[in-house]
């Protein structure tokens, strides 16, 4: 305990600088942003900044990243409340009740309550990841390469099937995203694979400009193709009213600790996400509250608990991503890929190799959950503003940023264009409901898969029984296979179980 706290003030020091704060200050407010605004989201957000994290030092950089995504969990709110229309998926349960309170002309009221609640989980979420990561990280290091091997693979088929649980289009992105990731050099001879004479791909395919434009440039194409921005109005929101009274605190209080006990719980699980925590608190608080008929019509405790369900949700997808170099959610993956650009592995090594930067980034969080918290309280006019820019303005910016960022990275237009392929890929992957996420995880942690899986090859001597040899490998390797067959079972248990029972029970019915 006593190392742990000492760790962190030696965090807490180091992004007390004016360079930190100021990157934490932007990144937090551009992750509102995003987050307001429909269409884009944490995803979008991160993956345009990419490129200058990359140029900046590692507590600075990687803080900015960090403070993005928890800066968009609060921003989502905004949109869902004012009209109707979530920021991203993390905040669609909140128009369940943040619009009916809007209409209601308590739309201040709603956006103070999901302010202190979003305060509240994050917090909760950052402490209880202040005590998990270490002991976690600790557990890791008895980690071998076939461990560590089912282990992210575990991460690919779980984040597979949590986005598409109905079918295998999940895996196959997942199958896509390895095959994109052996382009390049071979680990172990160097021979050179799939790069079809192009001397680019003899590294393999960067990280950044596929981000961009899975991300990025997919919701330049999906925004120009919908055109059907929602309208505001005229609608005013001043300060005065989104301060909540106590007796309103009081009120949703228990829904909101509910809320970060779920969204944190839910975080933790590989492939789960926000989205799922959300949804998760809000039927909880629901059966929990005292006035369940409120909810759908206007209820505080319905805006309360799903926003800090989401913001608690940050915590627990970040905490197996430091510690076991596992992301949570999709936008742990690209967090993931930030660390990796500067050069540093998430995972237990890096509490043993790199502490001063691990615990940074965690204390920045506690920093930056602050400074959000006195942003979004006090600029909420100037965030109900930036919500109405027009799609004219949003979308070629959008445009531009991926096309420098890209760029800039290498000074190469070739990665310009595998942006643009990307682009174009995320667009019709969207169109023919494909999940992007399991393919950005696969590209992200298919080299180290392979790694993992000829390292444990070798200490085995070629036996495949390494990978089913100890508990841990057996426990993952097991519930890789479920995962793997959960279709099939669905697909089972529905056909020759569950509608013969239907059908039984309503043959009485028939006859009379």
């Amino acid at each position: 305990m006593q190392d742990i706290l000492q760790s962190l003030g030696s965090g807490i020091l180091s992004v007390l600088t004016p360079s930190a704060l100021l990157w934490i200050l932007l990144g937090g407010l551009i992750g509102t942003v995003v987050g307001a605004i429909p269409g884009l989201g944490p995803s979008c957000g991160i993956a345009l900044l990419l490129p200058i994290s990359y140029s900046l030092p590692h507590v600075e950089g990687l803080s900015l990243i960090i403070a993005i995504y928890l800066g968009a969990m609060y921003g989502g709110r905004i949109s869902s409340i004012l009209i109707n229309t979530p920021g991203d998926n993390a905040a669609v349960m909140t128009c369940m009740d943040g619009y009916p309170l809007m209409k209601q002309g308590k739309g201040g009221k709603a956006l103070g309550i999901s302010c202190y609640s979003s305060f509240i989980g994050g917090m909760i979420g950052i402490i209880c990841m202040t005590f998990i990561t270490p002991w976690l990280a600790k557990a890791a290091l008895a980690f071998g390469s076939a461990e560590t091997c089912i282990v992210m693979l575990f991460g690919l088929v779980a984040i597979s099937m949590a986005t598409d649980s109905k079918s295998v289009r999940g895996l196959l992105m997942v199958a896509v995203g390895l095959l994109i990731a052996t382009m390049g050099s071979e680990y172990v001879s160097g021979k050179l694979r799939l790069t079809f004479g192009i001397p680019e791909l003899f590294d393999g395919i960067n990280f950044v400009p596929a981000a961009l434009g899975l991300f990025g440039f997919t919701e330049v194409l999906c925004g120009m193709e919908a055109r059907s921005a929602a309208s505001m109005g005229k609608i005013k929101v001043s300060l005065r009213s989104t301060l909540p009274n106590g007796k309103e605190l009081k009120r949703v209080t228990p829904a909101t600790f509910l809320g970060t006990v779920l969204g944190l719980f839910v975080g933790i699980l590989p492939g789960a996400g926000a989205t799922l925590a959300t949804f998760v608190s809000y039927g909880a608080a629901k059966k929990v509250s005292r006035h369940p008929e409120e909810f759908g019509k206007g209820s505080l405790e319905g805006v309360a608990a799903p926003e800090a369900a989401n913001n608690a949700c940050v915590a627990g997808a970040l905490t197996p991503m430091l510690a076991i170099g596992i992301p949570g959610s999709s936008v742990a993956a690209l967090i993931m890929g930030a660390f990796i650009m500067q050069d540093l592995q998430p995972g237990p090594l890096m509490f043993q190799r790199t502490p001063d930067i691990a615990w940074a980034i965690i204390a920045g969080l506690y920093v930056c959950n602050v400074i959000l918290l006195l942003m979004n309280i006090g600029l909420i006019p100037v965030f109900t503003w930036l919500v109405r820019i027009s799609e004219k303005v949003l979308y070629p910016c959008v445009a531009f940023l991926c096309v420098v960022g890209s760029f800039c990275l290498q000074n190469s237009m070739f990665d310009v264009i595998v942006m643009l392929i990307f682009g174009f890929l995320g667009y019709f992957m969207r169109k023919g409901g494909y999940p992007v996420a399991g393919l950005l995880l696969a590209l992200i942690l298919g080299n180290d898969i392979e790694q993992n899986f000829r390292q444990a090859m070798i200490m085995s001597h070629g036996s495949l029984g390494i990978f089913v040899a100890s508990p841990l490998c057996k426990v993952f390797f097991a519930l890789t296979i479920v995962c793997i067959l959960f279709p099939v079972l669905k697909w089972a248990f529905e056909k020759w179980i569950r509608k013969p029972k239907l059908e039984t029970a309503a043959e009485p019915g028939e006859s009379e």
